[in-house]
């Protein structure tokens, strides 16, 4: 039996959460060695996006803020229903870095961070605005 797909499999899954982490730590303490983020787009429907890629795995990192007239207040991180290959990796509220669960309710100044596999940026970010547009109910058949 040959275990060297699951060994990158690991070896992706640590890489991954290591520089989530290490990100938003520098974030919520102000230090440390952060990503040059890029914006794209306009601030559009309380949600602004920037993105950083992490070299090597074809994956970005996505950070937003939760707006306070953004209906992403309320909503909890299952109740986003990100596209296979993302995921919300962190958020920091105020000086408190959380590690969300799927049952995790999203605040109102809340900054967070979802690892998004590199084809499927736009698919992340459509369906964020449409959250932060609609509520919870945003295109449930989509």
């Amino acid at each position: 039996m040959n275990t060297t797909p699951y060994l990158l499999e690991v070896a992706v899954s640590v890489a991954l959460i290591a520089s989530a982490i290490g990100f938003a730590v520098g974030l919520a303490i102000g230090r440390g060695r952060q990503p040059r983020w890029q914006e794209k787009g306009s601030f559009v429907h309380k949600v602004s996006i920037g993105f950083a890629t992490l070299d090597r795995l074809d994956a970005v990192l996505l950070r937003f803020e939760v707006e306070p007239a953004s209906r992403l207040a309320g909503v909890e991180v299952a109740e986003l229903r990100l596209p296979t290959g993302s995921a919300v990796a962190i958020l920091a509220r105020g000086k408190e870095v959380i590690v969300p669960d799927a049952r995790t309710v999203l605040r109102t100044g809340d900054q967070v961070l979802v690892v998004a596999a590199l084809g499927h940026v736009t698919e992340v970010e459509d369906r964020l605005r449409s959250v932060s547009r609609h509520g919870r109910l945003a295109s449930w058949a989509a």
